[in-house]
């Protein structure tokens, strides 16, 4: 019975990604604790700089969330944690979205082709999707990613810095919109190295303010162990494909 009931789960799903408990109760990703927890964590959301809103820290549940958007394929994800996050109702993301000048233009930092071949999905542009959604506002591809870069996590502030320079151009249509604010979206933010190199690319002389939204706040110590991670994952998607 408990074989079955294992090979049921996997087959459709009925495992929490929190905790990885077999539950009839997700909803449909978490059980009732980890929602819970989930719920907890959305009341933390962190501002690196005047700039930048996180909707959550990185927390063990919100980095295997993050992970599963990323290396599991499951893009619904993406929806799922903006819809539980302080970026909706009277959340603090919301109200400070909502002290913007208006409309809101979401611009997802973008994945190089060859990433974007492997995974199916730019998260970065999922993300702004739902934020556009809740808020009214819109996605506007306005940045291209010339260079494919080597992951960050394991780099210095500096390292990043210097592999992200320049790695970001315009892609601006030939009418912009002269009123309103710009929100750089990305999944996770550390340094802010990335970001940072996607708001240059807008250019010194760009009209309207410029702000950015993550959906996850990692301090720079954790840095190490998010390379581990990631390395698991990419390996674990490597042999899939095999």
């Amino acid at each position: 019975m408990g074989v079955l009931r294992t090979v049921a789960n996997f087959v459709f799903g009925m495992e929490c990604l929190g905790c990885g408990s077999s539950s009839e109760k997700l909803d449909p990703w978490l059980c009732p604790a980890c929602a819970a927890e989930l719920a907890r964590e959305s009341c933390s959301s962190k501002f690196p700089n005047d700039d930048t809103f996180c909707l959550f820290p990185m927390r063990p549940l919100t980095r295997k969330l993050v992970h599963a958007l990323k290396y599991r394929n499951i893009p619904g994800l993406a929806s799922y944690l903006v819809r539980h996050s302080s970026a909706v109702k009277h959340g603090v993301v919301a109200q400070e979205l909502s002290m913007l000048a208006q409309p809101l233009y979401f611009v997802p930092v973008p994945l190089h082709r060859a990433r974007y071949r492997e995974r199916g999905y730019n998260q970065a542009e999922l993300l702004a999707a739902a934020l556009a959604t809740v808020t009214g506002g819109s996605v506007c591809r306005w940045l291209k990613r010339k260079t494919f870069v080597v992951s960050q996590t394991k780099l210095s502030k500096e390292e990043r810095e210097l592999n992200v320079a320049g790695a970001f151009v315009p892609d601006f249509p030939r009418a912009m919109p002269a009123r309103g604010s710009v929100v750089v979206v990305d999944d996770v933010f550390t340094t802010g190295a990335t970001t940072s190199a996607c708001m240059a690319a807008f250019g010194a002389d760009f009209k309207i303010s410029l702000k950015v939204c993550t959906l996850l706040y990692d301090e720079p110590a954790s840095a190490a162990a998010d390379f581990a991670a990631d390395c698991r994952a990419d390996w674990d998607g490597f042999r899939s494909r095999r």
